[in-house]
Protein backbone atom coordinates (compact mmCIF):
# COMPACT_ATOMS: atom_id res chain seq x y z
CA UNK A 1 0.00 0.00 0.00
CA UNK A 2 1.27 3.11 -1.04
CA UNK A 3 0.93 6.31 1.40
CA UNK A 4 0.66 9.77 -0.13
CA UNK A 5 0.86 13.34 1.68
CA UNK A 6 -1.68 16.07 1.58
CA UNK A 7 0.83 18.24 -0.57
CA UNK A 8 1.48 15.52 -2.94
CA UNK A 9 -2.41 15.02 -4.34
CA UNK A 10 -1.83 16.70 -7.54
CA UNK A 11 0.22 13.55 -8.41
CA UNK A 12 -1.94 11.37 -7.01
CA UNK A 13 -5.11 12.73 -9.13
CA UNK A 14 -2.60 13.08 -12.32
CA UNK A 15 -1.40 9.07 -11.81
CA UNK A 16 -4.41 7.77 -11.27
CA UNK A 17 -5.90 9.95 -13.90
CA UNK A 18 -3.48 8.46 -16.21
CA UNK A 19 -4.20 4.60 -15.25
CA UNK A 20 -8.08 5.28 -15.78
CA UNK A 21 -8.24 6.72 -19.30
CA UNK A 22 -5.00 3.84 -20.07
CA UNK A 23 -7.94 1.52 -18.61
CA UNK A 24 -10.87 3.24 -20.19
CA UNK A 25 -8.85 3.08 -23.69
CA UNK A 26 -7.95 -0.96 -22.96
CA UNK A 27 -11.62 -1.09 -22.46
CA UNK A 28 -12.46 0.59 -25.44
CA UNK A 29 -10.51 -2.03 -27.38
CA UNK A 30 -12.26 -4.84 -25.88
CA UNK A 31 -15.65 -3.85 -26.32
CA UNK A 32 -14.67 -3.45 -30.41
CA UNK A 33 -13.63 -6.87 -30.60
CA UNK A 34 -16.38 -8.06 -28.93
CA UNK A 35 -18.46 -5.79 -31.22
CA UNK A 36 -16.27 -7.78 -34.37
CA UNK A 37 -17.53 -10.94 -32.65
CA UNK A 38 -21.36 -10.39 -32.76
CA UNK A 39 -21.24 -9.10 -36.03
CA UNK A 40 -19.45 -12.29 -37.43
CA UNK A 41 -21.07 -14.64 -34.93
CA UNK A 42 -24.71 -13.35 -34.81
CA UNK A 43 -25.39 -10.58 -37.21
CA UNK A 44 -24.22 -12.08 -40.44
CA UNK A 45 -25.82 -15.45 -40.36
CA UNK A 46 -29.33 -14.21 -39.24
CA UNK A 47 -29.23 -11.68 -41.99
CA UNK A 48 -32.24 -12.42 -44.01
CA UNK A 49 -32.55 -15.49 -45.51
CA UNK A 50 -29.64 -15.66 -48.14
CA UNK A 51 -26.62 -14.53 -45.40
CA UNK A 52 -24.41 -12.49 -47.71
CA UNK A 53 -21.65 -15.69 -47.61
CA UNK A 54 -20.22 -16.70 -50.90
CA UNK A 55 -16.17 -16.98 -50.03
CA UNK A 56 -16.42 -15.38 -46.76
CA UNK A 57 -14.92 -12.03 -47.64
CA UNK A 58 -16.62 -9.67 -46.28
CA UNK A 59 -17.06 -11.59 -42.99
CA UNK A 60 -13.66 -11.77 -42.31
CA UNK A 61 -12.37 -8.39 -43.33
CA UNK A 62 -14.38 -6.94 -39.91
CA UNK A 63 -11.18 -5.34 -38.15
CA UNK A 64 -11.23 -3.54 -34.39
CA UNK A 65 -8.31 -1.27 -34.04
CA UNK A 66 -7.30 1.12 -31.98
CA UNK A 67 -7.22 5.00 -32.97
CA UNK A 68 -5.95 7.28 -30.82
CA UNK A 69 -7.43 6.77 -27.15
CA UNK A 70 -10.76 5.05 -28.31
CA UNK A 71 -11.30 2.03 -31.25
CA UNK A 72 -12.88 1.67 -34.79
CA UNK A 73 -14.07 -0.96 -36.04
CA UNK A 74 -14.50 -1.36 -39.71
CA UNK A 75 -14.40 -3.63 -42.97
CA UNK A 76 -11.86 -3.94 -45.13
CA UNK A 77 -13.67 -5.70 -48.05
CA UNK A 78 -13.75 -3.34 -51.25
CA UNK A 79 -17.42 -3.98 -51.53
CA UNK A 80 -18.42 -3.75 -47.83
CA UNK A 81 -20.32 -0.07 -48.28
CA UNK A 82 -22.31 -2.23 -51.13
CA UNK A 83 -23.50 -4.66 -48.86
CA UNK A 84 -23.53 -1.92 -46.11
CA UNK A 85 -25.80 0.54 -47.35
CA UNK A 86 -26.96 -1.29 -50.99
CA UNK A 87 -26.70 0.26 -54.24
CA UNK A 88 -29.52 1.62 -56.57
CA UNK A 89 -30.56 0.93 -59.42
CA UNK A 90 -29.59 3.50 -61.72
CA UNK A 91 -26.20 3.38 -59.85
CA UNK A 92 -25.66 -0.56 -61.06
CA UNK A 93 -23.52 -0.12 -64.50
CA UNK A 94 -23.21 -3.86 -66.31
CA UNK A 95 -19.43 -4.38 -67.82
CA UNK A 96 -17.11 -7.19 -68.52
CA UNK A 97 -15.56 -7.37 -65.00
CA UNK A 98 -19.13 -7.52 -63.47
CA UNK A 99 -20.34 -10.23 -65.85
CA UNK A 100 -17.04 -12.26 -65.20
CA UNK A 101 -17.51 -12.28 -61.45
CA UNK A 102 -21.14 -12.97 -61.51
CA UNK A 103 -20.29 -15.85 -63.29
CA UNK A 104 -17.76 -17.30 -61.20
CA UNK A 105 -20.07 -16.78 -58.66
CA UNK A 106 -22.56 -18.45 -60.63
CA UNK A 107 -20.62 -21.67 -61.32
CA UNK A 108 -19.32 -21.34 -57.55
CA UNK A 109 -22.98 -21.77 -56.37
CA UNK A 110 -24.13 -24.38 -59.16
CA UNK A 111 -26.42 -22.24 -60.25
CA UNK A 112 -27.80 -23.90 -63.94
CA UNK A 113 -26.45 -27.19 -65.16
CA UNK A 114 -28.74 -30.02 -65.56
CA UNK A 115 -29.36 -33.26 -64.25
CA UNK A 116 -27.90 -36.37 -66.19
CA UNK A 117 -28.76 -39.71 -65.60
CA UNK A 118 -26.47 -42.47 -66.48
CA UNK A 119 -27.15 -45.69 -67.89
CA UNK A 120 -27.12 -47.28 -64.50
CA UNK A 121 -29.34 -45.09 -63.35
CA UNK A 122 -27.39 -43.13 -61.08
CA UNK A 123 -28.37 -39.33 -61.57
CA UNK A 124 -25.36 -36.47 -61.27
CA UNK A 125 -25.78 -33.11 -61.66
CA UNK A 126 -23.17 -31.53 -64.35
CA UNK A 127 -22.75 -27.35 -63.71
CA UNK A 128 -23.27 -24.60 -66.29
CA UNK A 129 -20.97 -24.66 -69.21
CA UNK A 130 -19.16 -21.00 -68.99
CA UNK A 131 -21.41 -19.74 -71.69
CA UNK A 132 -24.35 -21.05 -69.20
CA UNK A 133 -22.79 -19.17 -66.78
CA UNK A 134 -22.68 -16.15 -68.50
CA UNK A 135 -26.12 -15.85 -69.74
CA UNK A 136 -27.32 -16.39 -66.10
CA UNK A 137 -25.09 -13.28 -65.18
CA UNK A 138 -26.53 -11.51 -67.58
CA UNK A 139 -29.70 -12.02 -66.05
CA UNK A 140 -28.38 -11.60 -62.61
CA UNK A 141 -27.00 -8.37 -63.62
CA UNK A 142 -30.04 -7.02 -65.35
CA UNK A 143 -32.19 -7.89 -62.45
CA UNK A 144 -29.47 -5.80 -60.04
CA UNK A 145 -29.81 -3.21 -62.70
CA UNK A 146 -33.86 -2.82 -62.50
CA UNK A 147 -33.82 -3.64 -58.51
CA UNK A 148 -30.77 -2.56 -56.79
CA UNK A 149 -28.07 -4.39 -54.66
CA UNK A 150 -29.12 -5.54 -51.61
CA UNK A 151 -32.34 -3.53 -51.81
CA UNK A 152 -31.81 0.36 -51.60
CA UNK A 153 -31.56 0.31 -47.88
CA UNK A 154 -28.33 -2.72 -47.49
CA UNK A 155 -27.82 -4.99 -45.00
CA UNK A 156 -27.08 -2.43 -42.28
CA UNK A 157 -24.70 -5.13 -40.39
CA UNK A 158 -22.71 -2.74 -38.27
CA UNK A 159 -25.96 -0.87 -37.54
CA UNK A 160 -27.59 -3.70 -36.44
CA UNK A 161 -24.60 -4.75 -33.87
CA UNK A 162 -24.52 -1.25 -32.71
CA UNK A 163 -27.58 -1.75 -30.81
CA UNK A 164 -24.99 -3.82 -28.32
CA UNK A 165 -21.93 -1.20 -28.31
CA UNK A 166 -23.34 0.44 -25.72
CA UNK A 167 -23.34 -2.79 -23.00
CA UNK A 168 -20.15 -4.04 -24.52
CA UNK A 169 -18.37 -0.74 -23.86
CA UNK A 170 -20.36 -0.31 -20.38
CA UNK A 171 -18.85 -3.72 -19.15
CA UNK A 172 -15.40 -4.01 -20.96
CA UNK A 173 -14.23 -0.47 -19.26
CA UNK A 174 -15.57 -1.55 -16.25
CA UNK A 175 -13.44 -4.84 -16.25
CA UNK A 176 -10.56 -3.09 -17.15
CA UNK A 177 -10.94 0.04 -14.41
CA UNK A 178 -11.12 -2.91 -11.61
CA UNK A 179 -8.12 -4.22 -12.81
CA UNK A 180 -9.57 -7.43 -13.84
Amino acid sequence: MKTWDLKDAGILVEEIGHDLRAAASRGLLAAAHRVVHHIVAEVIPRAGLYPPVDRGIYRAAWRARKDGTGAVVENRAPYAAIIEYGARPQNIRIGRKMIDALAAWVRRKGIGGKTVTSASGSRRLVRATESEARSIAWAIAKSMQRRGIFGTRGLRVLEQAGRQIPRFIREEVAREMRGR
